[in-house]
């Protein structure tokens, strides 16, 4: 009888240490030599400076006349015109898209590059997340083609809570996951062939 109160005291000991998410485990987490390294090599690899500048200053222009629109009666010829005067066209005749975009086949390249710059040690076991984030659009043989001029280079781990989670109507749970990351603020620019770590610190994704 006295094993019996004893383990029942133990497992209410647990049950409270665990409700308040004492208890805890994470899965993939990586060390601090992991972190420093992510920080490092995280950041916007740009292909080309040229053309990612053009796009930042495009798309201030476009923002400031996108904020002097008027709504009414003419608010979709405003915007009409925005695109007219102010068109996403690059200094080399190209639209160019600043979207997401992610892995296709013929980014391969581009991510080999990366990989050279990071060392394929490094890049397989950090995984990174390499997401296009700007590009121009050509057509070769009757078919568009996309090509990158950024990428963002992000690091992501998942985190697994050992406790007691949840309500009486959504059920009771003893474990919650969620993801997480880092992305790192550097800019990266190809020259020669070879990727260059600048001094600037990025603002946004592109």
């Amino acid at each position: 009888m006295k094993y019996f109160i004893l383990i029942f005291i133990g497992l209410i000991t647990l049950v409270i240490i665990t409700s308040c998410g004492l208890i805890h485990t994470t899965k993939g987490a990586p060390t601090k030599e992991q972190k420093e390294l992510m920080e490092k090599y995280g950041g916007i690899y740009v292909f080309d400076k040229k053309l990612r500048d053009e796009i930042i200053q495009r798309e201030k222009e476009r923002e400031e006349a996108r904020q002097k629109v008027t709504t009414g009666d003419t608010f979709w010829e405003q915007i009409e015109a925005i695109d007219k005067n102010l068109p996403q066209i690059l200094s080399n005749g190209y639209k160019y898209s600043d979207g997401l975009g992610y892995y296709e086949k013929e980014y391969e390249p581009y991510y080999q590059k990366i990989k050279e710059y990071m060392g394929e040690e490094i890049f397989k076991e950090l995984k990174p997340v390499i997401i296009l984030t700007s590009f121009y659009r050509i057509k070769e043989k009757d078919k568009e083609k996309h090509i990158p001029i950024t990428f963002l280079v992000e690091f992501t781990w998942t985190i697994t809570t050992y406790g007691l989670y949840g309500d009486e109507g959504a059920g009771f749970r003893f474990t919650e996951t969620r993801k997480t990351g880092t992305g790192g603020d550097n800019i990266f620019y190809l020259e020669n062939g070879k990727f260059i770590k600048s001094n600037e610190k990025r603002k946004d994704m592109k």
